[in-house]
């Protein structure tokens, strides 16, 4: 049976891959207007882009760490959703240019709502061909005028997965907003996410080295008694003051994340097409944290040139109780039976306390120099401890320190070409040896990482940008060797190159296109207990987005807008035994904004994966998900 560890990942893994609602919207909100490029834009739940919070240059900068709210250092337990965020930016390349202090990976840029001086409310209505519907409610309420105002909103629904399963969705968000000058700004939120009667979506793994035979989409498996309840809490505060050629910036968040029961849905299908069934369940667990920033930053100005000196202080403090999980095995059924067995009398063990600070300071240095270019280097100096208290087992408990050097540059050639370069080095969670091993349990020092990029951004015509960049990206490889210990034999290498097309072709015609290809590599010592293949798992080496929107000339209430996603083929197993064909994806809309009683309204209906494509989705070694067959999503929203 594989790991326990990775079998938390690939599902969570599988959770995050597929989509469960249609997606809300103000009437103003469209992500292809908005994107600055092609490598990766959300609002109000709408997201496009080469990457996304999973995924940037094939790693995850959520893992990583690498969040930030309102520019603040931001840890998050659980999930956020769309009731205090407005949205979000994956700031790679020339987006992650001026950055003081920034990561390997990129950074995912998160931005809270902020209401305006007048009074707005805006319901929002959801149905999709899966059986989803959903509404909310969001508000903007000025309560002293522009100098405080409020961001608020509600929301209920029934998701429909796409494997058929489904959750009870409520969120709740607030966001006061207080600016006493115009340079001073303080931004609190609150935001509650809960999801209900969740059904455990399956996770499929074939018995051997082959690829599994396609299961019937949307038809959930069971067993019915299979859910959970989960709650996500967030809140915080964050805010900046400009005073003079000083300025003061500040953020300070809680997250917390609680399970009453968790369940890994297992489907093994064997090579005749008949399955195995099994059920791994998990006793409450729960994970909460505090983290934080404090910036000061000091501007000097220089006649053509301008000095920026900024010194940063951040933390995270992390709480996480979780473990005592048993494994069930319900017999075996054909490849898309339903089975409804009774539920078992589980017996779950003892749990691990998990603890996880870390502190690091930071001084940069910009030089903004007028027709010249900008120059910024950095170095971070980061305390990091873990301790993990695991029943019947010694205290494990890591330490590292690490001074971590950055430095970027974007210099212009000519008013419509500029090139860039940057090197970061950064300090990862690598978290624990897995019980199998003959070092269960041991805390691994945290993981140092580096990645240097360097590229172009080009503007040939009025309103086009295009951006070519190159980047290499370097991880340590762990995994088991000769004597089942579990640490590190190797390194893990991303190379590649990356493409952002954004283009106003006309008024009315916008083009949002983008790529990335690249040669992930893994280089494993010799003394590796199993085979290990030269390429990671789930990792295309092609991945391509194309986005358009047309607003019609002859009718400029109607845009039209069109996709075509495409991802080459990728190994499914650690040892590259199984490689998973790719698959190109086609979808459709069209919005028509009209008026009722002197209120803008915006009808939505999106057609996605018209051809209905299928193909298996690696989340991890051995493991799969599904994507969704063809969907239809229709919603409408209004402000008045």
């Amino acid at each position: 049976m594989r790991s326990l560890h990775r079998l938390a990942a690939s599902t969570l893994a599988l959770a995050a891959a597929l989509p469960t609602t249609a997606l809300a919207q103000s009437t103003g909100e469209n992500a292809v207007a908005s994107a600055e490029d092609a490598f990766g834009t959300f609002t109000g739940h709408e997201q496009i882009g080469v990457y996304d919070e999973g995924n940037v240059r094939g790693f995850s900068p959520g893992t990583a760490g690498n969040y930030r709210m309102e520019g603040m250092y931001f840890d998050i337990q659980g999930s956020l959703g769309n009731r205090a965020i407005e949205g979000s930016t994956i700031r790679v390349g020339p987006a992650a240019q001026g950055y003081a202090f920034p990561a390997p990976t990129g950074i995912v840029d998160l931005q809270l709502k902020k209401a305006g001086e007048k009074l707005t409310v805006a319901p929002f209505a959801s149905v999709d061909s899966f059986g989803s519907r959903s509404f909310e409610l969001d508000a903007q309420v000025p309560l002293a005028g522009k100098e405080l105002t409020l961001a608020a909103g509600v929301g209920i629904g029934r998701s429909r997965y796409g494997t058929g399963g489904g959750a009870n969705d409520f969120s709740v968000g607030v966001v006061p907003r207080w600016r006493p000058s115009s340079n001073v700004e303080v931004l609190a939120f609150f935001n509650h996410r809960r999801d209900s009667n969740q059904d455990a979506q399956p996770l499929y793994f074939a018995t051997g080295s082959f690829i599994p035979a396609y299961v019937a989409r949307d038809n959930h498996p069971g067993p019915d008694w299979a859910k959970s309840d989960n709650r996500s809490t967030a809140y915080g505060l964050a805010g900046h003051a400009n005073l003079g050629d000083w300025t003061v910036r500040a953020g300070v968040f809680r997250s917390r994340f609680s399970q009453d029961f968790g369940y890994a849905n297992l489907v093994g299908i064997n090579a005749d097409t008949s399955t195995d069934r099994m059920v791994y369940a998990f006793p409450g667990s729960k994970a909460a944290s505090w983290s934080g920033e404090l910036r000061l930053s000091r501007r000097i100005p220089d006649g053509s040139r301008a000095h920026l000196i900024t010194a940063s202080l951040r933390g995270r403090s992390i709480d996480a109780h979780y473990g005592g999980g048993d494994l069930v095995e319900l017999g075996s059924a054909a490849l898309n039976q339903r089975i409804r067995p009774p539920r078992p009398a589980f017996t779950f063990g003892a749990q691990t306390d998990d603890e996880t600070r870390q502190v690091t300071a930071g001084i940069s240095y910009s030089l903004r120099w007028d027709g010249i270019g900008e120059v910024t280097a950095g170095v971070q100096r980061s305390h990091y401890v873990k301790r993990v208290a695991t029943p019947g087992a010694p205290l494990a408990e890591g330490t590292s320190d690490v001074t971590l050097p950055s430095f970027s540059a974007a210099v212009p050639v000519t008013n419509k070409l500029a090139l860039y370069g940057s090197y970061v080095r950064g300090l990862e969670d690598a978290g624990t040896a897995p019980g199998y091993a003959a070092n269960a349990n041991q805390v691994l020092p945290a993981i140092r990482t580096s990645q240097y990029d360097f590229g172009l951004r080009w503007s040939p015509v009025k309103d086009t940008t295009l951006i070519l960049g190159y980047f290499h990206i370097s991880k340590p490889y762990i995994d088991l060797d000769v004597n089942n210990a579990y640490r590190v034999l190797g390194s893990d290498t991303h190379e590649g190159i990356e493409l952002s097309l954004t283009s106003n072709v006309t008024k009315h015609l916008r083009i949002v296109a983008g790529g990335v290809w690249q040669d992930p590599r893994v280089t494993a010592s010799s003394t590796i207990a199993e085979p290990v293949g030269k390429r990671p798992v789930g990792l295309p080496r092609l991945r391509t987005r194309f986005n358009v929107n047309w607003t019609l000339p002859f009718a400029p209430a109607v845009t039209l807008d069109a996709y075509v996603n495409h991802e080459s083929s990728a190994y499914g197993t650690v040892d590259n035994a199984v490689k998973v064909p790719g698959a190109t994806r086609v979808g459709a809309g069209a919005r028509y904004r009209f008026t009722i009683a002197g209120r803008p309204v915006t009808a939505r209906v999106g057609l996605y994966n018209i051809f209905d494509t299928q193909f298996w989705v690696p989340v991890g070694g051995g493991y799969y998900g599904y994507n969704v067959r063809r969907n239809v999503q229709a919603w409408l929203t209004t402000e008045f």
